[in-house]
């Protein structure tokens, strides 16, 4: 009865754990029951109740082989399963979760620390070569700006020099054209310039002054007293002006002291250079004097208040007023 429900549960194993089937193996127990079948004597002769016992001997020894060899494939299907000693042995050298944490801690801040470690280089270096660059351009910069800070100072001083140059030709230049004003009005000195005189076909011009001066003025001139009578262009409509050169200023102060006197369009004026009549009609066109007038190579103004000035070809006509002087 053991036998049988000893196979019929290694049998229900076998079907509920389905397995590659694998090579059997000897156990101890199969080579100790072989060595002991080997050694047995011969069997004697049996009688009827040797049988009967030989049956049950043989019962109970087949039960007790087939459940050790259920027991051996157990243990040959069993070989693959992870026990709990194994785990407990694989288990045991493994770290907890909170020093595996530290550990990790540990490791990232050291990776962090070498990434860092290794940007900062990359940035210093490419710092000191952004700087050495810079260096070099600055220095090549300074080269130059001192190079140029030379020729600048080179050209300053060319320029002072210009200047100096310029103005000094400039006042050479004035001082020439004042005296070449002054020169030219006063070889007008003794010049009477008419307006208006009437032009005739073969004209005389010499004796038609001298009849008109004796007529209207009535002054008598001799022939020395008119040294040269011509006429000069003009762009004015009418007959063109004529300039009379008299033999002396006193024969001209007589003719112009009675000018007034003359009743026809004629008119006697004084010739006076370009330079001077753009003089006068500077001072005309300021609108600071009473009255503006040529006389004896000068030309002079009176103010509203009576304060009279003359005044040269440079002067600065707003500020000698304002200085009176």
């Amino acid at each position: 009865m053991y036998s049988m429900s000893s196979g019929q549960n290694l049998a229900g194993l076998k079907s509920t754990n389905k397995r590659p089937t694998t090579k059997p193996v000897n156990t101890v127990q199969t080579l100790l029951a072989a060595k002991v079948d080997k050694n047995k004597p011969p069997p004697s002769k049996r009688t009827h109740s040797d049988v009967s016992n030989e049956s049950n001997n043989s019962l109970d020894l087949s039960g007790i082989m087939n459940f050790q060899k259920d027991i051996d494939e157990i243990k040959i299907k069993l070989e693959g399963v992870t026990r709990r000693e194994d785990l407990d042995r694989v288990t045991k050298d493994l770290i907890k979760t909170s020093d595996l944490e530290q550990v990790v801690t540990l490791i990232v801040k050291k990776l962090m620390n070498e990434f860092e470690i290794t940007v900062q280089k990359k940035i210093d270096e490419k710092v000191e070569e952004v700087k050495n660059e810079m260096q070099e351009k600055f220095d090549a910069l300074t080269i130059e700006n001192e190079d140029l800070k030379n020729k600048i100072q080179a050209i300053q001083y060319s320029n002072t020099t210009i200047r100096r140059d310029l103005n000094e030709t400039s006042r050479l230049s004035r001082q020439a054209d004042i005296s070449s004003n002054y020169n030219e009005q006063y070889s007008r000195k003794n010049n009477i310039k008419i307006i208006n005189f009437p032009r005739k076909d073969k004209q005389d011009l010499r004796k038609d002054f001298m009849e008109t001066v004796k007529k209207e003025l009535n002054v008598q001139l001799e022939d020395r007293d008119v040294v040269a009578i011509h006429r000069i262009p003009s762009q004015k409509a009418g007959p063109y002006p004529v300039i009379v050169k008299l033999f002396s200023s006193d024969v001209k102060r007589q003719i112009m002291r009675c000018r007034k006197e003359l009743t026809s369009k004629i008119r006697f004026v004084d010739d006076v250079t370009q330079r001077n009549m753009s003089l006068i009609e500077r001072l005309r066109k300021t609108d600071e004097f009473e009255s503006v007038w040529y006389f004896n190579c000068g030309i002079y103004g009176r103010t509203p208040a009576g304060l009279q000035l003359k005044f040269g070809l440079y002067d600065d006509i707003h500020y000698r007023v304002q200085q009176g002087k």
